[in-house]
């Protein structure tokens, strides 16, 4: 019996190397036991072809697992499996699943679990998924192998249908934790950064600063948990203050990933770009402060007013949330609320712990602490 080669799919745009992919996805379905004992794995060529990769990738990524004693080579005869998953051992799996891995605060979230995890006597494996629908089904793969639990970043692409999803996640036997936003009607622990109040320290210094016309920034999903959070203290903050809040200026059709970002940051005809600017020149009067969904928005926000010829922070002010890498690092430094995203992860994973050691009780729904990041992006506000 030979292996499907389709069980095993890369993404070739993703700063994780091809090689690691493919050990990766090889390794998880081999100790699953997703792929058994004694059967003939894809060849060389198969897995060259479908995956459209060097055969030198492939073969790094065969020589690592075969050190691992996973599989065997028998010249003139193939690739087979020798790894009998130990039932008692699997159980010890604990599954780490997010969509997006180009996403540094995945990477701080896997850290920060692994962190917890290993300690405690389990094993991590990770996972990578595009769209609800992987979701669900790789979920229900992991009831069938007896996987221990599951911490997972969902998928926002649910909210087409999110009753349905909910239903799907209902019927699931697992012990499962959310990672920075949960879904609605599912009754599981979830660990997310103060939302709510890093946004509204934000908002409250935007006003301390002067600024009476603030707009929210989003993308339109903003039925996602940490979005309803940071626009709802955006609302109370203007209420507060005694200023009107505006609607959302939302751009895009899907949530904005840092590719996406990016991509609209440097071409002037995206949908992104264009709305933002359109916006810009259409309200009146114009805003003196916006509030960025995240970095990544206040990113693009930045580079389109700067094609406006507009000056920042001195014609406008812009804040961003999460604190990533080149926040500090641009041409003028973004002011943003810090999450840290590898304490999101450790709890997580030790809430998982304690349902796996016993722990019967309701839902619970932790909320870590964020930091004020003040820099350039922001100042006075002098138009009155």
């Amino acid at each position: 019996m030979v292996m499907k080669v389709n069980d095993i799919q890369l993404q070739h745009d993703s700063f994780v190397s091809l090689h690691v992919q493919l050990h990766n996805q090889l390794r998880q379905l081999i100790v699953s036991g997703h792929w058994s004992k004694g059967t003939l794995i894809p060849s060389e060529i198969q897995l060259t072809n479908h995956l459209k990769i060097s055969r030198s990738t492939v073969r790094l990524a065969l020589q690592q697992i075969e050190l691992e004693g996973l599989i065997e080579r028998r010249p003139g005869k193939g690739t087979f499996i020798i790894y009998q998953p130990d039932r008692e051992r699997q159980k010890q799996l604990i599954a780490f699943v997010t969509n997006d891995f180009n996403n540094a605060a995945a990477v701080n979230l896997l850290n920060g679990a692994e962190d917890q995890i290993r300690p405690a006597g389990y094993r991590v494996t990770f996972n990578n998924v595009q769209n609800s629908q992987e979701e669900m089904e790789l979920l229900k793969r992991f009831q069938q192998e007896d996987v221990a639990g599951v911490l997972i970043w969902p998928n926002s692409d649910h909210t087409h249908d999110p009753q349905q999803h909910a239903k799907d996640y209902q019927t699931l036997d697992l012990p499962i934790v959310f990672l920075d936003r949960n879904i609605a009607g599912v009754d599981y622990d979830c660990v997310t950064s103060d939302n709510y109040g890093g946004a509204s320290v934000l908002m409250q210094y935007l006003v301390e600063l002067g600024h009476k016309q603030i707009v929210f920034l989003s993308h339109p999903k903003m039925d996602i948990l940490p979005v309803m959070e940071r626009y709802r203290a955006y609302q109370d903050v203007m209420w507060q203050a005694g200023l009107s809040p505006q609607a959302p200026w939302l751009i895009g059709d899907k949530e904005i990933n840092r590719n996406r970002a990016l991509l609209a940051s440097t071409d002037h005809n995206t949908l992104e770009f264009q709305q933002i600017k359109d916006s810009l020149l259409n309200t009146s009067p114009r805003p003196t402060a916006i509030f960025a969904l995240n970095d990544y928005v206040a990113i693009l926000a930045m580079r389109v007013v700067k094609y406006l010829n507009l000056k920042m922070p001195e014609d406008i002010s812009i804040v961003g949330f999460d604190d990533v890498d080149l926040a500090a690092h641009l041409e003028t430094p973004l002011t943003t609320m810090a999450q840290d995203t590898f304490c999101i992860g450790k709890r997580a994973a030790q809430l998982l712990i304690d349902r796996l050691d016993g722990y019967a009780r309701g839902s619970r729904c932790e909320y870590i602490p964020t930091q004020l990041r003040v820099r350039g992006s922001t100042s006075v506000n002098v138009l009155v």
